[in-house]
């Protein structure tokens, strides 16, 4: 009890009343006449904790939304009077109310977020297992390191990477090489654009300066010569567009590891563009393949996947394949769920693909709802389970694997038969019966697309012996009852190839393949840095105008002054042989011509003399 508490009492208990102010004794007459409680003044602080009260009341009166429906805000009149009431209705129920009504929202708060969660409790574990089965381990991303894993740190040729001389910033993509020109801003950046039940979007944005380099890229090309190009890339050597169409020049000539180092640099070059918060390996973070700002990122990913492959770093671009889908799962623009499976199997990481097999679920809007009326994951689970019968010896688990797979062929007996044939194994007893049972184009180019992929793992004799005897067992069964054969995919775009597959077709350059692509696919031109733009395309800044401004500001002596510049331009690729290679054909989305060593005069005069010619 404090010493003002304390006189008080003493006062009051007192008949002899001790000279003091007028207020005070005014105050002391009121509360003798009221007959306070003496235990009431145990709660009753200094002045100073009287003030801060009267402060927090002010406060609240601001805020009546924290306090009880049924108390009625205090008048600015009545300030005094409920001073001079502080000490009666204080511990009393009125204070409890305050405290209620504190709880109350709180419960309030927890309702309805109960309620939210119950609405949605489908779609919360669904986010859950999908953050769970996309996100990313940083670890696996290094192609270097796991070559060393595989090969031995002795075999594999480090010496032109960056050691202790790099002036680079280490990145979680790829190993920044010394011979890469240093690293300046150019305008590319990230902004978030919304949160939304767990999931943050993101889009990249170009700068002017940024916007200016596109312009440039467009016009060079208009004008189908790699030298514009290379142009760019000697004044802004991470333009993405420009790597990236400068990386299909190389592939199809033949020189893949140009090809691959154009890509390693384009992603490079977004990974210094990533938000602070742009967390790509949480597996909870998207780009809309509609901005068209955000495609070069998808495009450098897909090729990146490609070369990992090649290189046989599947572990790598396994990671690399989940990276893709999480970017945008749901409209999956370039067909990353058709060869998911396929590189987990890659990897080796079966567990993965029986659990997404058991837990993921699309839309059912692109894809079927459940990945069992996949071709591609209706094969690879059962692959995936025998496996794992190699390790446990499990009689169970070699059932269970037996019984996926032959669920496998009664739905898709023509795969099963066409794999057959593909192993040099044909099965023609039961196949001119099957070829009657036809599936659609779109269900027949994942087929296709699946075998392409995946003979050579068919092929393993264990393997092979294990999918011919389930294959007997069922085959006689399927052809008699053909009504469990499925004609088309079980989702709303089954009668037609989508946009998104088309893309997929397109960037993995399947001559089997290409023959499945939509007339109005093939009916129009496209450029491989930006293959087939949805429809509803968006750029943040008006392009074409920029566009039309810069070649009525320049004039058609532009393209001259890059020729004359050409010849004054470093390099460490011999672009001769690239220019010979694709001018003898021309390739979607490259140019007809090719590029430069400036480090050999004579290659210089001749290649000049061509042009002049």
């Amino acid at each position: 009890m404090s010493t003002r508490a304390l006189r008080k009492l003493q006062k009051i208990q007192s008949p002899v009343s001790v000279s003091r102010s007028d207020s005070e004794e005014d105050v002391v007459e009121e509360k003798v006449v009221k007959q306070i409680n003496p235990f009431d003044l145990l709660n009753e602080g200094n002045e100073e904790e009287e003030e801060e009260e009267e402060s927090i009341e002010e406060i609240e009166e601001e805020k009546p939304v924290i306090k009880s429906i049924t108390e009625k805000p205090p008048s600015k009149n009545s300030k005094k009077k409920n001073k001079k009431k502080k000490g009666k209705y204080e511990g009393t129920p009125a204070k409890k109310v305050e405290d209620i009504s504190m709880k109350e929202l709180d419960k309030v708060l927890k309702d309805m977020n109960k309620k939210s969660n119950a609405n949605s409790t489908a779609n919360s574990t669904s986010s859950d297992v999908c953050r769970d089965l996309l996100s990313v381990n940083y670890r696996y991303l290094d192609a270097e390191a796991e070559m060393k894993r595989l090969f031995g740190s002795h075999v594999v040729n480090t010496e032109n990477r960056v050691s202790h001389q790099r002036t680079l910033k280490k990145s979680k993509f790829t190993t920044p090489k010394s011979e890469w020109p240093p690293y300046k801003r150019n305008g590319l950046s990230m902004e978030l654009t919304e949160n939304k039940d767990g999931i943050s979007y993101y889009t990249y944005k170009h700068s002017e300066h940024y916007q200016s380099i596109q312009v440039e890229f467009l016009q060079a090309i208009t004008t189908h010569s790699p030298d514009a190009l290379l142009f760019i890339i000697r004044r802004h050597p991470y333009h993405i567009d420009s790597l990236v169409q400068l990386s299909e020049i190389a592939k199809h000539s033949g020189d893949w590891t140009a090809a691959g180092d154009f890509i390693e640099r384009a992603l490079y070059s977004c990974e210094r563009g990533f938000h602070p918060t742009f967390q790509f390996n949480s597996g909870s973070v998207r780009l809309s393949y509609q901005h068209s700002e955000n495609r070069p990122f998808f495009l450098a990913v897909f090729r990146h996947i490609q070369f990992l492959a090649r290189r046989g770093c599947w572990k790598t671009a396994f990671e690399f394949n989940k990276l893709l889908l999480s970017l945008d799962p749901v409209s999956d623009p370039l067909g990353a769920l058709l060869s998911l499976d396929y590189h987990a199997l890659s990897a080796r990481d079966y567990e993965y693909v029986i659990k997404m097999h058991s837990t993921w679920k699309n839309d059912g809007n692109l894809y079927p709802v459940h990945l069992a009326d996949m071709p591609n994951f209706a094969f690879s689970v059962g692959y995936a389970k025998f496996k794992l019968v190699e390790k446990s010896k499990n009689e169970s688990v070699l059932e269970e694997s037996n019984k996926l797979i032959k669920d496998a062929i009664k739905k898709y007996p023509l795969l099963y038969c066409r794999l057959l044939e593909k192993l040099g194994e044909p099965e023609t007893k039961r196949l001119g019966s099957l070829m009657k049972k036809m599936p659609n184009s779109y269900l027949d180019v994942i087929q296709l697309s699946y075998i392409e992929r995946t003979s050579e793992m068919w092929k393993q004799p264990e393997v092979l012996q294990w999918l011919k005897k389930n294959g007997d067992e069922i085959l006689d069964d399927v052809v008699g009852h053909p009504e469990s054969i499925q004609k088309s995919l079980l989702c709303k775009q089954k009668d037609h190839i989508p946009l998104s597959v088309s893309r997929y077709i397109v960037l993995t350059d399947v001559q089997r393949l290409m023959s499945y692509l939509p007339s109005e696919v093939t009916s129009q031109s496209y450029q491989m840095y930006d293959p087939l733009p949805p429809a509803d395309s968006i750029t943040s800044y008006n392009l074409m105008e920029q566009l039309q401004r810069s070649t009525s500001r320049r004039g058609p002596g532009m393209m001259n002054m890059l020729a004359n510049m050409f010849n004054d331009m470093p390099g460490n690729i011999n672009y001769e042989a690239l220019l010979n290679q694709v001018a003898q054909g021309r390739i979607p989305g490259a140019f007809p011509g090719g590029e430069e060593d400036e480090e050999d005069e004579e290659e210089d005069d001749h290649v000049q003399q061509n042009r002049d010619g």
